[in-house]
């Protein structure tokens, strides 16, 4: 865990030294600093875990926060965050009759915390100057987390014979790299659209990958699709 959270704070810097020297030599107004938060709804998200050495997958909130801003006027850096908190209270887990005519019954309690966190550099491989669609490479790293707690009661003719309780967590860093489409709506709006595959810090054998991620090189894939507000902070130019 603190491995893959060192590896995650050292590689978010990466995208900030890059765009240092493209920043300092434009000096145009569109090169003025622009920043925006927004709003997406994720689709088909999940990630590979191990609890710890156990490998699984598991999802994400559907709704995720964003914010960022220009470093350059191809360049932007971004962070989002999900977060959800699961709650099931005393759900069926089994029934059944035992040989000697005793009904057996169960019921599982359970509660489970996910948070993710995705840093991005969005570099514009197509860029017009004018209200058209834009083309984005994406770049960077994810954290993702997730803890389980799960409480069992057996019953034996309706009476608790045993309670007992178990759980797991889990805390991975991410390489996650894709393609992102932006459309502006006036000059504050703009509609993206993400697609993304990301791959844990963490190597797998083939076999545990294509078991957990359906392909042998450990991808998972992430598609969102928002709506964000850009701050546009330089000043229109005087009337003459």
């Amino acid at each position: 865990m603190r491995n893959n959270l060192r590896v995650f704070v050292t590689g978010l810097w990466w995208p900030l030294l890059a765009a240092l020297p493209g920043q300092a030599q434009e000096k145009s107004p569109e090169a003025a600093p622009h920043f925006y938060v927004g709003v997406h709804q994720l689709y088909q998200v999940s990630y590979q875990v191990f609890y710890p050495d156990t490998p699984g997958r598991a999802g994400v909130h559907p709704w995720q926060l964003t914010v960022g801003g220009n470093v350059s006027t191809r360049l932007a850096v971004q962070a989002g965050v999900s977060y959800q908190r699961e709650h099931t209270p005393r759900a069926p887990l089994y029934t059944g009759t035992r040989l000697n005519g005793d009904y057996v019954d169960g019921f599982q309690t359970s509660t489970q915390r996910t948070y993710c966190v995705p840093v991005l550099a969005r570099y514009a491989v197509v860029r017009h100057p004018k209200p058209r669609l834009q083309v984005d490479a994406l770049l960077g790293l994810t954290l993702f987390g997730t803890k389980a707690n799960y409480e069992i009661e057996d019953r034996v003719n309706r009476q608790v014979v045993r309670q007992y309780s178990y759980g797991g967590e889990a805390t991975h860093g991410y390489y996650t790299a894709g393609v992102g489409l932006r459309y502006p709506f006036g000059r504050h709006f703009e509609g993206v659209l993400d697609w993304t595959y990301s791959r844990n810090f963490r190597a797998a054998p083939v076999d545990v990958n294509f078991n957990t991620t359906g392909n042998r090189f450990g991808l998972t894939r992430a598609i969102s699709l928002g709506l964000r507000y850009r701050f546009n902070l330089h000043k229109k130019p005087a009337a003459s």
